[in-house]
């Protein structure tokens, strides 16, 4: 079979970043070849989003570049965009295969159908649009109750939106977990809930079951995502988010747990007794959205600008110093500059180490869409440029208050010197991919790879540059937890040498709470130690 190269890009939030591993890892599976979004491909994958008409324009403009990068290359869009207009993707050309939302997890399929009925064999478009077909017509039994025709080489349809579980992560050393789809909210502003529909939960021992599994593969640690993680039920065993959290850590020995998102109004008691647990990453990024009363009622969110104090308030209690981050529209319909500054005021007295503020977009379908009055762009643009100089100022407080303190750190990709950042990017994909295909950065075979490039080691923080965070390696523990020999951590140089360092290195790393953005994901120039 031709060996096919495939190349992926996701927009928009954890979720659909989960999503696109999982279709990535069936190619691996098959032995197609994952390379970067910019090179070329024979087969682009575009997971879109639809919160903004910037994410839908980033999206056109991607499956343009690659309809134009490749002449033959066939395109996939997928997502929430594509569940909502499928005919303005289409439209882009004839080399553009969509697949709405509600069937994204049959890309699941796609993989091993290529490789079972294509092998290189004819026009791939032909393939993918045959493969589309026999999607479709599933998918139209599967609604009138009847079952797959004889000999299908689809089997069972998979829209099982609880089917993105991959076994290895091309793009992210931290494993995610969906546990949750879809929201019941009708926030004004928002068609997430229009396109994934109603909120739905994986059952808690599935959950569990799949935890433990990456427990068992020697992650350190899991990311729990989902739409709307407050809306987590399962009602077999009573049991909502806080709970679930509580029973996947008593029912798993080591590994940690990170929320990738959560509402301030859901701070309660139950959540802030299971979040003071160690195993818990000190991390919460909070939906605020405003924080002004009157703003938050227009776009019917469920709680007050007192309210979200008292969950910053709470959340600070019960750890030390968490890294607590924020959402925020600015120039929502009828924001006046008085709720605009009662906004920033909240936002500086509350002193989050990163805030991600975007100006409203209008989307269609929603009640914000025919709001009056609009805020103009340019007034809407200087409220953006006072809250972004406002999270670098946060974040910069945050980190320094970190200066000295020794923290845990996962290496998730070997670098380059920093002042290549190009090709530090583009060494981020080709290592993941070659990683997952047996390979390291330090020559181990494919069963010690995994160990290696999610390796626990610790760091002190130094100091800052405009980018990066500057750490020293120390010694730490035996390093048995990633399947490191004990004696690899002896001295502070032997640690670098293990992960394949050498000083001057710049690697990307997850620190424990430490975190130069609101995505937890840092850079740390590594000093000759």
């Amino acid at each position: 079979m031709t060996l096919l190269r495939v190349a992926f890009q996701t927009l928009g939030c954890k979720l659909n970043q989960l999503e696109t591993e999982s279709v990535a890892d069936r190619f691996l599976a098959t032995g197609a070849k994952i390379v970067p979004f910019h090179e070329e491909a024979d087969l682009y994958v575009v997971n879109t989003c639809t919160v903004t008409s910037k994410a839908e324009q980033k999206a056109r403009h991607d499956i343009r570049a690659a309809l134009a990068k490749v002449p033959h290359a066939v395109v996939v869009a997928t997502g929430c965009y594509a569940q909502m207009e499928p005919g303005a993707l289409a439209a882009l050309g004839e080399r553009v295969i969509v697949i709405p939302g509600d069937l994204k997890a049959s890309l699941l399929a796609l993989a091993e159908w290529l490789s079972e009925n294509w092998q290189g064999h004819g026009e791939l478009l032909h393939a993918v649009q045959e493969w589309q077909e026999e999607i479709q017509s599933a998918a139209d039994a599967a609604a009138a109750g009847t079952p797959l025709a004889a000999g299908t080489s689809l089997g069972a349809l998979p829209t099982d939106r609880f089917a993105f579980n991959p076994e290895r992560f091309a793009m992210h050393s931290r494993p995610a977990l969906k546990i949750q789809d879809g929201c019941n909210n009708r926030c004004a502003y928002c068609r997430v809930c229009l396109a994934r529909g109603p909120s739905v939960s994986l059952p808690a021992q599935e959950a569990l079951a799949r935890v433990r599994k990456l427990e068992q593969a020697g992650k350190s640690e899991v990311v729990l995502t989902g739409v709307n993680l407050a809306q987590y039920r399962d009602n077999a065993l009573g049991l909502d988010f806080s709970a679930l959290l509580a029973f996947l850590i008593q029912g798993t020995e080591h590994i940690n747990f990170r929320i990738s998102s959560y509402e301030p109004e859901r701070i309660d008691d139950a959540f802030l007794a299971v979040f003071a647990n160690t195993r818990v990453r000190p991390h919460m990024h909070l939906s605020v959205q405003s924080g002004c009363t009157e703003t938050l009622r227009r776009m019917a969110r469920p709680y007050s600008a007192e309210r979200v104090r008292r969950a910053v308030l709470d959340l600070r209690a019960s750890r030390h110093d968490p890294f607590l981050a924020a959402d925020i529209i600015a120039g929502f319909p009828g924001e006046t500059d008085a709720e605009f500054e009662q906004t920033f005021s909240l936002l500086a007295e509350l002193d989050f180490a990163w805030i991600h503020a975007f100006p409203f977009s209008p989307r269609p379908g929603t009640r914000a869409a025919d709001m009056k009055p609009r805020i103009p762009e340019r007034i809407a643009g200087e409220r953006i440029a006072r809250l972004i100089a406002l999270a670098h100022s946060g974040k910069q407080s945050y980190i320094e208050r970190w200066i000295g303190r020794e923290v845990e750190m996962v290496v998730e990709h070997e670098g380059f010197g920093q002042d290549d950042a190009k090709q530090f990017d583009q060494a981020l994909t080709r290592h993941s991919a070659d990683t997952h295909r047996g390979l390291s950065k330090v020559g181990q075979p494919e069963a010690d790879s995994s160990s290696v490039i999610a390796a626990l080691s610790n760091v002190r923080i130094i100091g800052t540059t405009e980018n990066y965070l500057k750490a020293e390696a120390v010694q730490k523990g035996s390093g048995r937890q990633s399947g490191i020999p004990a004696d690899a951590f002896k001295t502070d140089r032997k640690a670098l040498e293990v992960l394949g360092l050498r000083p001057g290195d710049t690697v990307r790393i997850l620190i424990q709470n430490v975190l130069a953005d609101h995505n937890a994901e840092v850079a740390a120039f590594f000093v000759n130690t």
